[in-house]
This record gives C-alpha cells, structure tokens and sequence, in this order.
C-alpha cells in the first residue's frame, strides 16, 4: 500500500470513529490477566517498567491433541537453509523469496489442527488448518520442539463463521473484537526452517485474521531458542482494545528471556491496537532480526486503560521492550503505519497533543515512532536499514522513538530514512533519557532524505538525546 492510501486508510477510521488523532503515552499495567478473562480496568501503572513475568501463574494451555493425525511422512527435513545471515551488506532487499502474489491455500487436504500443533508439520500435510480448542487456542507445549519443514502453509483458520454480531462489547470496549480467531500460544520451542524458494507460511483464510504466536516469559523458556528463517508472517488483527497483551501488541508477541532469531523474512498486514504492529521482542536478550522486510503493518491504539492521560501505542512495526543486546540489521521498513487516539470509557475518541517531558501534568507521552519503538533500551544495535515512508500521524518519530533511555541506549549507523512522515519531533525522537552517559550514538553511514513533520522537512533527532 502506497503512503497516501494508508493515509487515507487512517483518516477514514478516523472520520468512523468520530475522534481525532493524538500522540501517544505509555501508561502500561503491572499483573495483566491471561487470555479469555475480562481485561482488568484498574490502576495502571505509570509505564512498561512492571514485573515481567505477569503470567507466572498461568497453566499452559496443552489442549487436546492434533484430530487431525498430521501426516509425518517425507519430512524434507535436510533442506532448510540455515544459512548464516549477510551480516547487513543487504540493506533492505530481503532474502524471503517471492510474496507478492500471496500464497494459495486449496479448498481440500491438509491436516487439521485443534488443541496441540504438531512436532513436525511437513510439506506433505500442508496445509495445516489450525481451528484450535474451544476457546480458539492452540499451543506448542512445555518439551516439545516444533519443526516447520519448507514451503508449509499454516492457514490459522478458527471459526470463519463468526461474525461482529458474535463480538463482546462493554463500557471498556472501544471497539468490537472477535472470539473466533486462533492463537498460538508457545511454550516449548518452534523452529521455522523455510528457505529462500520455499518460505514458510504464516496465515489467515479467517476474514477477521488471527490473535497471532505468542510467549509468555520463563513460561515459555522451552529446550532452545526460538528460530524463525524464510517466513511469511501476514493477517494478524490484534485489535481487542483495553486487553492483555498478547491481544493488543506484537502480530509475533516475543515476551521471551532468550535470544529470539529472525532472518530472511516477510511481515506484512498486521495490525494492533497496543504496540507494535508486527513484532515486540519483550525482555529478550541478544535478539537478532535481519534480511526481514516490514511492509504495511499498523498500529492503531486506543488507551486501553481509559485513564484519559494518553495512549499505548509505539511502533507501527516493530518494537523492542526492555529488551537488551538486539541487532536489527539490514532490514527494510516500508509504508507501516502508528495513529493513536486518547481513550475514554465510550466510543467517543478525543484528540491529545504531544507533550514534552517534563510537564506540569505529568503526563508521560511514552508512544511514538512510525516504524519503530524502544523502550528501556540496553546496547542495541540498528544497522543497515532502510526506513521508507512510514508515517507516526500526528505523534513524534517518524521512523524511530527511543523511551526511556539508560546510559547505553542504541547505536545507529548506516541506515537510509526517506519519505517518512510525522506530526512532531524529528525523524527520530529521544524522550525522557535518564543516563549520564551515551544514550544514542549516530554512528557513519547514516542518511536522511524527503523525510517531513507537518509537512516541513523533518529534523533528524530530536528530544533529549539530541542534547
């Protein structure tokens, strides 16, 4: 999607909702509740800085095996290309194979999934049809390593049936969401190994999308780290507004104490209504995301805590939480989309401008950045990206917001930023860093061109760690 169509795209959401645009504030909650129970309307907390594990207590899921009998025939388990990545001389011309045209799922075989995905999904059982359990969940239990061969297809299908008329609406609801849709739930380990002329892929035939893959911190610390190398990751709608956050941030919710791996890869056409539209790597250490493209995928929040004191949004990609060690390198972020709109206890949505910090309100306006979003960030490395036509409307960071700075934030250099659009701030934006020593370095290499805030040339970095 081009950058005047997603435009158009967020203002007619806005001209139904009947509100306007502001700028995000981070008022995160400690302790969320897991899925399937009515989100907590209590107290928020000031940011993303609670207790990490919120699910310490939650059962993981199994639920009843596979009906399906998946077919474990002629897994072609020696082709996966487990390369090594091209260490960031690519910059921006992702190594996933063709996707354009999008993968055709036919109308008969394949293997059905309900309660427990298999060890193995093969070519020859593809593709899968994941329906889930009763409650529309599926998962990858505690000890068991999920192998995905080449040129699978997972249509994570649910109940297609469903319509809005089978959608919860309630005073914390600012918008309808839909029980019909699966997720999968990790807590033992997936491994991804699709290759360059057969990626894998992760989809939706379900007309409302699906909830996404999700971890649940030390929960989900299985026997090795999750890997995922040429996959198509696509059709996610995680819009259940003042939800949990494996229901509102992330298409791929990485809330994981490990390094988490992604290579050669494609998310496209995902949305949320917290954060990050594709991707929130969440207290993950040594991370690595390469080669991947991040094509028009969205984050449209509406403060899911109803504070009125400002929306959760950040990232219309991408987003690192409290995460520390990552390397994001030689990716392209293209054409994705951050709007945010205050919330309030019905469907009417009001505007709220972008305020520094500190401020007399003492409000945090802890979102932003149209590609992507750092909060608390420890030694992470972006390099050899390219950011083109992302859009923050009317928030700050236009491809980039760092939150919460400690003394060694991130390292940038060359990277290319065009074309990328914003209602305040710079190209990137620094807020509330709190170090006394290098919180950005902006190394060599990097280049800014066409790039704007409120349609006048947008400045490079702006907040505090442009000081």
């Amino acid at each position: 999607m081009n950058r005047s169509a997603t435009l158009h795209a967020v203002l007619s959401v806005l001209c139904l909702l009947g509100g306007g645009v502001g700028c995000s504030g981070e008022v995160e909650q400690t302790g969320e509740t897991p899925s399937g129970i009515v989100p907590d309307s209590g107290t928020p907390d000031r940011d993303d800085a609670g207790t990490p594990d919120r699910d310490a207590g939650t059962t993981p899921d199994a639920g009843t095996p596979d009906a399906g009998t998946p077919d474990a025939g002629s897994a072609d388990a020696g082709s996966s290309d487990a390369g090594a990545s091209d260490g960031g001389t690519d910059a921006g011309t992702p190594d996933a194979g063709s996707f354009d045209a999008g993968v055709v799922i036919p109308g008969d075989g394949g293997t059905q999934v309900t309660g427990t995905l298999p060890s193995r999904l093969t070519l020859a059982g593809s593709p899968y049809r994941v329906v889930g359990n009763a409650q529309y969940v599926v998962t990858i239990p505690k000890g068991q390593t999920t192998t995905v061969d080449p040129g699978v297809v997972i249509d994570f299908k649910g109940n297609p049936a469903v319509t809005n008329a089978d959608v919860r609406d309630g005073a914390q609801d600012v918008m309808n969401h839909q029980n019909g849709r699966v997720e999968l739930r990790v807590y033992g380990r997936i491994l991804v190994q699709g290759t360059a002329s057969a990626p894998v892929t992760f989809t939706s035939t379900n007309p409302h999308g699906w909830w996404g893959v999700n971890f649940f911190g030390d929960q989900s610390k299985g026997d090795g780290d999750p890997v995922f190398r040429h996959m198509v990751f696509e059709k996610v709608r995680k819009n259940d507004y003042n939800g949990d956050r494996d229901r509102t941030r992330g298409a791929l919710w990485a809330y994981y104490p490990g390094p988490v791996t992604i290579e050669h890869s494609l998310f496209r056409d995902n949305e949320a209504s917290g954060k990050c539209g594709a991707l929130d790597l969440m207290f993950t250490d040594g991370s690595v995301v390469t080669d991947t493209l991040f094509e028009n995928n969205r984050t449209r929040d509406i403060d899911r805590f109803a504070t009125g004191d400002g929306a959760t949004s950040g990232g219309g990609a991408m987003c690192v939480t409290h995460g520390r060690n990552s390397t994001v390198r030689g990716n392209t972020f293209r054409d994705n989309t951050l709007s945010a709109f205050r919330g309030s206890q019905s469907n009417a949505l009001q505007p709220r401008t972008y305020e520094v910090w500190p401020n007399g309100a003492n409000h945090y306006d802890l979102g932003g950045g149209g590609a992507l979003h750092y909060f608390q960030p420890d030694h992470d490395l972006i390099e050899n990206n390219v950011f083109e036509n992302n859009a923050a409307v009317r928030g700050p960071g236009a491809a980039l917001y760092l939150e919460d700075v400690p003394n060694a934030g991130v390292t940038l250099r060359g990277n290319t930023f065009t074309g990328n659009q914003a209602g305040a701030g710079g190209v990137i934006v620094c807020n509330r860093g709190g170090g006394n020593a290098t919180e950005l370095v902006l190394g060599a290499g990097n280049t800014f061109s066409g790039n704007t805030v409120n349609g006048a040339a947008a400045p490079q970095v702006t907040g505090d760690c442009a000081r």
